[in-house]
């Protein structure tokens, strides 16, 4: 059965979620691909795509095959990491020349499957549909442990990855060879090469923007968590330079504002100050679950002169967390970049910034996602609330259900309201994003915000039965 979970019909690229939870080792396993998955879900379609849903390939593509262009074929629990780079490369790759770009593997001698014919990895795969449809949308081929004969396909002899079983493409060959095993793949490897259609490698960009955990493996699992925790800790400990949300032209409040409250990042907070007007009395307050970058902002705000902001960032550059491979330099040109795009917009740059860093200043270390209390907050001043991403906040995602994240994010909402239905409120997403029915309250008063109601989301195959609740959660 495939469920069409959002069709559009906007974009020729189609997304097909492929759900391979039955296959999982371990209860906990299936719990983090639903939650990542969920995740994968919101993007893509806050991205555009269509997605279908199913637990079979052949019918997943069959069903798209003669709507769409491209099919991106992913596994059930495929992270993102932290960022959403898989999508300008998905679109790039698909203005290239190919029938097949996946992780195709050499399951040779060598390998730990040993002498198996090739392998299309079913982590994440795209096809060109109008070549599926030339070729009578060939079955993909399921592993198969049984002894066959077949071409053995010509090979790149560039290895990618430091992976000898990774191949840049493989091509037809004419050699007749005895092999063990049908791996994943098989059938549609083996009709594409004779054939004579293009089979390549997924490419640096995607694979670099994507992570799988290999859930059906449970001590392969739980090696990988280590890393769905690091990012964790990498981003309750280090600071970003700069900020991730695209920088509003028009912030919606009738100024001057009183109390600003933000997450801590970047500098585009001081010109939403400029622009919305303050007083002398104004009262900045940055929150955040990390206390490296409320120190930051405060040192920023007591120490810097507003010139070369890059230079500045770098100077007092957090600890930097263990286990972190990053290429520190490119990221300080990269912030160096951006910060003399921006400062180039203001001429009077020096005059505002003079002018903002007299405010009054406030820091509070807060997780909006655990138990926390509000009584910091001053009512009746004119106060804008700025919470950006924080209940979609990708290094969270993996250990905190979709439904945990609406009941925080509900629980916010009427405690705001408590406090004073007046307050001004800014998400940059909401945690239901691609599956609520209408399109919900982002910005404006918190007492017209709406809660989200659990009953009336847009359910997948995998939350036909605990995505209910008798009451409002939160």
């Amino acid at each position: 059965m495939v469920t069409a979970f959002n069709v559009a019909k906007k974009k020729n690229i189609v997304c097909c979620i492929v759900d391979n939870t039955n296959t999982y080792q371990s209860g906990w396993a299936k719990e983090v691909s639903i939650n990542i998955t969920d995740f994968l879900i919101q993007r893509f379609k806050t991205q555009g795509y269509d997605i279908y849903i199913g637990k079979n390939e052949n019918e997943l593509l069959k069903t798209v095959s003669l709507d769409y262009s491209h099919a991106v074929v992913i596994a059930s629990g495929m992270s993102l990491g932290l960022n959403d780079n898989l999508f300008p490369a998905i679109k790039k790759l698909c203005n290239t020349d190919f029938f097949i770009a996946g992780h195709v593997l050499d399951r040779n001698e060598k390998s730990f499957w040993k002498n198996a014919y090739w392998e299309l990895h079913h982590q994440f795969y795209v096809i060109n549909l109008k070549e599926y449809v030339e070729l009578d949308c060939p079955d993909v081929g399921i592993q198969e442990n049984i002894k066959h004969t077949q071409i053995e396909p010509l090979r790149s002899t560039e290895c990618l990855y430091n992976d000898h079983e990774v191949a840049a493409w493989i091509k037809p060959g004419n050699t007749l060879k005895e092999y063990d095993m049908k791996c994943h793949g098989w059938n549609i490897i083996s009709t594409a090469l004779a054939n004579k259609k293009i089979i390549i490698d997924l490419g640096k960009d995607i694979r670099d923007s994507k992570q799988y955990l290999y859930y059906e493996y449970d001590h392969v699992f739980l090696k990988m968590m280590s890393g769905i925790y690091h990012n964790q800790f990498f981003c309750n400990n280090f600071y970003a330079s700069w900020n991730s949300d695209q920088f509003k032209n028009a912030i919606p409040f009738d100024g001057p504002v009183e109390q600003y409250i933000t997450v801590g990042i970047g500098v585009y907070w001081i010109i939403y100050l400029e622009r919305m007007g303050v007083t002398s009395e104004t009262t900045v307050i940055f929150t955040d679950i990390n206390h490296n970058t409320l120190q930051f902002m405060k040192t920023m705000v007591e120490e810097w002169d507003g010139t070369d902001y890059a230079d500045f960032y770098k100077k007092h550059l957090p600890i930097m967390p263990n286990g972190v491979h990053r290429d520190l330099d490119a990221y300080i040109e990269y912030t160096n970049r951006e910060w003399n795009e921006f400062v180039a917009k203001y001429e009077n740059w020096q005059d505002i910034w003079n002018k903002i860093k007299t405010l009054k200043f406030k820091y509070v270390l807060i997780d909006y996602m655990s138990t926390c209390d509000l009584n910091w907050i001053e009512i009746n001043r004119k106060t804008l609330l700025n919470l950006s991403d924080v209940f979609t906040h990708s290094p969270y995602i993996a250990t905190q259900s979709l439904k945990y994240r609406i009941s925080c994010e509900n629980k916010l909402i009427n405690n705001l309201r408590s406090i004073d239905p007046n307050i001004n409120v800014i998400m940059t997403s909401r945690s239901a994003d691609g599956y609520y029915p209408t399109t919900q309250t982002k910005t404006g008063r918190v007492g017209n915000f709406d809660l989200t109601d659990i009953n009336l989301l847009n359910k997948t195959p995998w939350h036909t039965a605990d995505w209910t609740s008798v009451r409002m959660l939160g």
